[in-house]
């Protein structure tokens, strides 16, 4: 068809051809329609053309449980989401009857189609709504007068179906036979892992021998100072725990290649476990433990002694190690039919119902392993193998003490036709664990270091001895240095001593490090004070968390020492600077504002004795002499402001956030003839609400003050994110150029001239370091004259930290 024009009419085409289609825009609006889809809707173009679909079609309002509107929506949806065509299910859509008809609906059931016109930059433009009217296919169903038809059909699906079926167990077969294949190369790599963990471990020991080696034969040297033998002495103890590690991974990878041989012997349990209990007697005395033991005078066994002697070594050093000062430890053992019963129990912090059975699996360590000295996590995974070889078993239970009771079941005699040896062999002399023996050393510290009093102060807080007096060593030469073993004894002497700065780990006991620094800034004198996280933990999360709590700095161990010292010193250096510029701009605001005040009153004055005898230009003079005093007044109350903000700091509490930007919104000037709407917040906020409250100030009153007209609408809300809060503040102002939106937020610094808006250029500036000192950021979306949407995070703060993710 063609116009006068001799162009080809494609409206006319499409409005004639015989299927039923619409032609929708994004929104949903229908801008075309065929005659077919109009007759069997009953509908003129003029009632639908330029309405959205679902008001020109809505359900039919006495049909409760009408779905036709939803389903149809989300077609459209995913048309839109997807950008490819959606088929539709039959769908019940009742079409409203016109009133010659008699008005109401009509019941219809219909087959739809929804398909994308994509433009050039392949988005969705249109959607071409097509549908068949599927009525009297259902309705026929429906009557009885088909149900043979109806059969025949079922007969023809029921034949289709057992294809089906037998194209769905050749796949199952298939996929059988690939998963086979998975679980084989599973195999296959955990017998690579086993051999690389054997191989690896053997690998290690002719290094660590040739280390052991020459240490020994140094240390026998005379001619060492003390300095260099003590240094040897903390190597040769550091190789030997490698070494102790390095023997835990073989044994694994033994046990799990099926090579871990057991050798029996007939054995006085008794004697085993006091023999490994005397190893602790010292460690014991030190920690003040109360030690009772339920044990017969003797009960021989049919036991591997060297293994089942690191069982009990590695239950006993655990709870030593976990058990606080004056804790309590019970042992015992008696005979339970053909088996041998040994419980160990303490009232040490227990493990959690969920972790009774993980805590057997290698490498798992505890989230609250924050809490104390870290180690391999094989431990306990050794154990529970070296149990499992003597065909035994070993569970965790709630002890009554109040910590963990673990009970092991250890069979009388070995299986039948394994080789028994009558005699007893020697038992060898195991080490106690060295983190137990150190953890145990009640040496105390002392400060020491250069003799210059005026030398920076360092604080090392590190419950591994050997670390403790290694950082000591490498940066005695330049500063004064005290040390603390945990965290607590790490709060008490910042407290006391007010360090320069303090260097810490995090996992230590009664208090880690993270709960250190949180309580170190709820202190007025501390809260500026630079801390360096120093630990073996490389977590992201962690990091992002231990900064966010108020560290300045984090390393992760293995460390150069040159790096530690160079990053030491620019902390002392920074630190100097902030407080030389903090005092500076304390006096220089008192000094230089103290003279705006005797301005003031002589152009008071001056407008008094000469009020009838001034020019006006004289006037213009005194008034501006009165607003440029008013101003630097203001600038410099603001620059006091800035140098106060990052040691703005208060308790942490549950905020009512509508209440609080209502407490803000009253204290800023002018601010009532601004709508200022707060979202509902539908979660708890715990926060700081003193340093909150003043950066939300900043923003509104900015936002005020920056508006281009006397009245505006301000928007201000929170999201809640995993680890922090995200707040933000929009508002309908002039906006902000993207060239200018990182200057903003730069001290003194605006947008539009001072004569124009009575700003000093501060306020961004105090919001901006507000919010960095809590380790959150800050910055601002905008375009001009579109309004400025201002962001910053907040951290999620709790009084509890024991829940602290690795």
């Amino acid at each position: 068809m063609e116009n006068k024009k001799g162009e080809v009419d494609f409206k006319v085409i499409f409005e004639s051809i015989p299927g039923l289609y619409l032609i929708l825009d994004k929104n949903f609006t229908i801008i075309a329609a065929s005659n077919n889809y109009l007759r069997s809707t009953m509908v003129t173009r003029e009632q639908i053309i330029g309405k959205n679909i679902f008001k020109a079609f809505p359900d039919n309002p006495e049909d409760p449980h009408a779905t036709g509107e939803i389903n149809l929506r989300a077609s459209l949806n995913r048309v839109l989401k997807n950008k490819t065509h959606d088929t539709m299910a039959i769908q019940k859509y009742d079409i409203r009857l016109p009133r010659e008809k008699g008005g109401g609906y009509e019941e219809r059931y219909w087959s739809p189609i929804n398909l994308p016109v994509l433009d050039a930059r392949n988005r969705v433009k249109y959607i071409i709504h097509r549908v068949e009217d599927v009525t009297e296919y259902i309705q026929l169903k429906k009557s009885r007068s088909e149900q043979l038809k109806i059969m025949e059909e079922l007969r023809t699906r029921a034949g289709e179906m057992e294809i089906e079926i037998y194209q769905r167990a050749q796949e199952i077969q298939t996929v059988n036979k690939q998963l086979q294949e998975v679980n084989s190369h599973l195999a296959l790599l955990d017998q690579m892992k086993t051999q690389f963990f054997a191989n690896i471990s053997h690998e290690l020991r002719t290094p660590l021998m040739l280390i052991l080696g020459p240490i020994d034969t140094l240390l026998r040297d005379k001619p060492l100072t003390p300095s260099q033998t003590k240094k040897l002495r903390l190597i040769k103890e550091n190789a030997l725990l490698l070494s102790k590690h390095v023997n835990d991974l073989l044994d694994i990878a033994k046990f799990d290649a099926a090579k871990l041989e057991i050798s029996y012997y007939n054995i006085d349990f008794v004697r085993l476990i006091r023999k490994v209990l005397s190893l602790f007697e010292a460690d014991i005395e030190a920690k003040k433990f109360q030690v009772s033991c339920d044990l017969p005078k003797e009960l021989f066994i049919q036991i591997d002694g060297e293994k089942m002697e690191r069982v009990i070594l590695n239950l006993l050093s655990n709870s030593i190690k976990f058990n606080p000062i004056h804790g309590k430890i019970k042992l015992k053992l008696y005979k339970k039919n053909n088996y041998a019963e040994f419980c160990i129990e303490d009232n040490g912090p227990g493990i959690p119902s969920q972790f009774k059975e993980a805590i057997f699996e290698r490498f798992f360590q505890m989230e609250e392993s924050l809490y104390h000295s870290a180690g391999t996590g094989l431990g306990l995974a050794i154990v529970k193998d070296f149990v499992a070889l003597h065909k035994g078993t070993i569970n965790v239970q709630q002890s009554k003490l109040g910590g963990a009771l673990f009970v092991i079941q250890i069979p009388l005699k070995a299986p039948e036709n394994q080789l028994v040896h009558p005699k007893q062999p020697p038992l060898g002399m195991l080490e106690i664990p060295r983190y137990v023996k150190k953890q145990l050393k009640t040496r105390v510290l002392q400060t020491k270091g250069v003799k210059n009093a005026n030398s920076p102060l360092i604080l090392i807080v590190e419950d591994n001895l050997a670390m403790n007096e290694f950082l000591c060593d490498i940066l005695s030469k330049d500063y004064r240095i005290t040390c603390a073993q945990d965290g607590k004894e790490g709060l008490d002497k910042a407290i006391e001593l007010l360090p320069h700065v303090i260097i810490s780990d995090i996992m230590m006991p009664n208090m880690n490090g993270i709960e250190m620094v949180h309580a170190i800034r709820k202190h007025s004198s501390l809260i500026s004070t630079p801390i360096m996280i120093v630990t073996a933990k490389a977590d992201d999360d962690l990091r992002v968390r231990i900064l966010q709590e108020g560290a300045q700095d984090y390393m992760t161990k293995p460390f150069s020492t040159q790096e530690l010292k160079a990053r030491i010193a620019n902390l002392i250096l920074v630190k100097n600077a902030e407080d030389e510029l903090e005092r500076f701009v304390y006096l220089a605001s008192h000094d230089l504002k103290s003279p705006l005040p005797a301005i003031e009153h002589l152009v008071s004055w001056i407008e008094e004795d000469t009020e009838n005898q001034l020019t006006p230009q004289s006037r213009k003079y005194l008034t501006f002499l009165r607003q440029r005093a008013y101003r630097m007044s203001n600038l410099l109350d603001g620059l006091l402001k800035y140098a106060q903000a990052g040691v703005i700091h208060s308790k942490i509490e549950t905020i009512n956030f509508p209440e609080l930007v209502s407490n803000v919104a009253h204290k800023v000037d002018t601010a009532n003839d601004f709508d200022i709407h707060c979202d509902r917040c539908s979660f708890p906020i715990k926060a700081e609400k003193t340093p909150l409250q003043e950066v939300l100030y900043e923003l509104i009153d900015n936002s005020v003050k920056h508006h281009h007209l006397h009245k505006g609408h301000i928007k201000v809300g929170v999201v809640e994110k995993k680890r922090y809060y995200e707040f933000f503040v929009a508002d309908d102002g002039p906006g902000i150029e993207s060239a200018y939106q990182d200057r903003i937020f730069q001290l003194f610094q605006t947008l539009q001239p001072r004569d124009i808006f009575e700003s000093c250029g501060v306020g961004l500036s105090i919001a901006k370091k507000i919010v960095e000192t809590h380790g959150s950021n800050i910055w601002v979306e905008s375009a001009k004259d579109q309004g400025a949407v201002f962001h910053f995070t907040w951290p999620k703060r709790t009084e509890n930290l024991k829940g602290i993710e690795k």
